[in-house]
C-alpha cells in the first residue's frame, strides 16, 4: 500500500469526506422541510383559532336571534314552531307542543307544553353548571364551541349566550379558568366528574 505525500489526501479520507458533504446537504434539506412544516402548522393552528372565533360569535348571533324570535312568540300568544331549527344537526329537538296536546288529555294541556320547552315528561336531571363543569371534565383547555355542545345535547332548548353566561359566572366564582380567548378548563381544586 503506498502512501501520499503530506500536502495530498489519502483516497479514502476523500472519500469520507465525500460522504460527509453530502449528509450535511441531506440535513440541511430536511431541516429546511421541517422549518417549513412548522411554518405550515402555526399557518393552521391561526385558521383554526380564527374558525373558533368565528363560530363563537355564529353561537352568539344565533342565541340572540333564537331569544328574540321566543320572547316575540311567547308576546304574541304564538305556539313556537321553529325552535327545532336552533338545534344541533342530528339531535332531536323538543317534542311539539301537538304531539303533548294528543298525548295529554286536558284543555290546559298546549300551555303546559309551551312552558316547559326542554321538559320530556321529567324533570332536567342535570344542571347547566354541572354540564359546562362536565364538558371540562378532561382537564384540557377546551374551546367554548365543545361546552356548547356538550350542554346543548344534555339542553336542546338552551341558548348558546345561556351557556355562555353559565361559563363566564363559574370563571367568576373561580371553579373554571380562561386558559385563552374562546379556552376554559377547570381549576386545579374542581373535581373532576
Amino acid at each position: 500500500m503506498t502512501t501520499t505525500g503530506t500536502g495530498s489526501m489519502h483516497p479514502l479520507v476523500e472519500h469520507l469526506r465525500g460522504i460527509q458533504a453530502g449528509e450535511r446537504d441531506k440535513r440541511a434539506a430536511v431541516n429546511a422541510a421541517l422549518t417549513k412544516a412548522r411554518h405550515e402548522l402555526a399557518d393552521v393552528q391561526r385558521r383554526v383559532t380564527e374558525a373558533e372565533r368565528s363560530l363563537m360569535a355564529a353561537d352568539a348571533r344565533l342565541s340572540a336571534v333564537t331569544d328574540t324570535v321566543r320572547q316575540a312568540e311567547e308576546f304574541l300568544g304564538v305556539v313556537p314552531s321553529s325552535h327545532s331549527q336552533a338545534e344541533p344537526e342530528g339531535q332531536p329537538g323538543p317534542p311539539a307542543p301537538e304531539s303533548s296536546e294528543s298525548r295529554a288529555p286536558g284543555s290546559d294541556a298546549p300551555r303546559q307544553a309551551a312552558a316547559q320547552p326542554g321538559a320530556r315528561g321529567a324533570a332536567e336531571p342535570k344542571t347547566l353548571e354541572k354540564l359546562v363543569l362536565e364538558a371540562l371534565a378532561g382537564g384540557l383547555e377546551t374551546p367554548v364551541s365543545a361546552i356548547v355542545a356538550h350542554a346543548g345535547l344534555a339542553r336542546p332548548g338552551t341558548t348558546a349566550r345561556q351557556i355562555t353566561n353559565c361559563a363566564s359566572r363559574l370563571q367568576r366564582n373561580g371553579k373554571i379558568l380562561i386558559v385563552s380567548r374562546g379556552f376554559y378548563r377547570l381549576t386545579a381544586e374542581e373535581p373532576r366528574t
